[in-house]
């Protein structure tokens, strides 16, 4: 992937998840119950003014994430889906927090799934899973990118290795503690060079490669140069 294409992909991901959280955030203000239509699929692209590809990415994340469902067909379109019990009372949680819940305490309890998370996904991913990863871990690498974009990057490679496990509670579980300290941080991060850890994305692209090897022993040596880099993050926050 070259520089130019790989900066495409991480604006397209920025727009798609945006739009996601913009029909997120209606879903929830609207208090809209299961089963509302939302629209189609044309008519809400037109809506929010974006490409056709970067619609379908807001909407697979949408539905990986249990937040809509859809259906085919003259009355189809896309639908407020039912998240699992489990699943609601995880952003119940959240939303009742506020300012109490910190990003620290975030971090530590995410940190701490990320192992479940990449044995979960080398043991389901695809090929199409893996294609990906690999374009995301891409992202990561483009030189130039200011702190918030490889931040952003960073978020997408971790958000897309969650998706791929079958565990509802779990995916969700780690997606609302990615999303709080996205949510958290997305303000305060600087449009500048970006600082961090020059080791960061050959360690996600090892951590891509081990996913895709299904070597557990190079998963877990993956995931420890991985943690290694989190220390300082969750020491600075």
């Amino acid at each position: 992937m070259s520089t130019e294409e790989a900066t495409d992909e991480l604006r397209r991901s920025s727009r798609a998840e945006a739009v996601a959280k913009r029909i997120e955030t209606r879903i929830a203000e609207q208090s809209l119950a299961s089963g509302h239509r939302l629209g189609t699929k044309e008519n809400l692209r037109r809506e929010f003014d974006v490409a056709a590809a970067t619609f379908n990415e807001s909407v697979r994340l949408l539905v990986s994430r249990g937040i809509i469902s859809v259906r085919p067909g003259v009355k189809g379109g896309l639908f407020v889906a039912s998240p699992p019990a489990l699943v609601r009372l995880g952003r119940k949680m959240l939303e009742l927090s506020g300012d109490s819940v910190s990003v620290s305490d975030c971090l530590v309890v995410r940190d701490n799934l990320e192992p479940l998370i990449a044995q979960e996904a080398m043991r389901h991913r695809t090929d199409a899973d893996l294609a990906d990863l690999r374009r995301l871990a891409d992202a990561m690498a483009v030189e130039g990118l200011t702190t918030a974009d490889y931040l952003t990057a960073n978020w997408a490679l971790h958000r897309r290795i969650a998706e791929i496990t079958p565990n509802q509670i779990l995916r969700h579980t780690y997606v609302s503690l990615l999303e709080f300290v996205e949510s958290r941080l997305r303000g305060v991060t600087a449009d500048e060079p970006a600082r961090g850890n020059p080791a960061g994305p050959a360690v996600h692209r090892e951590l891509v490669e081990a996913i895709a090897a299904g070597d557990a022993t190079r998963l877990t040596a993956a995931q420890n140069a991985h943690a290694a880099l989190t220390v300082a993050r969750r020491e600075a926050t």
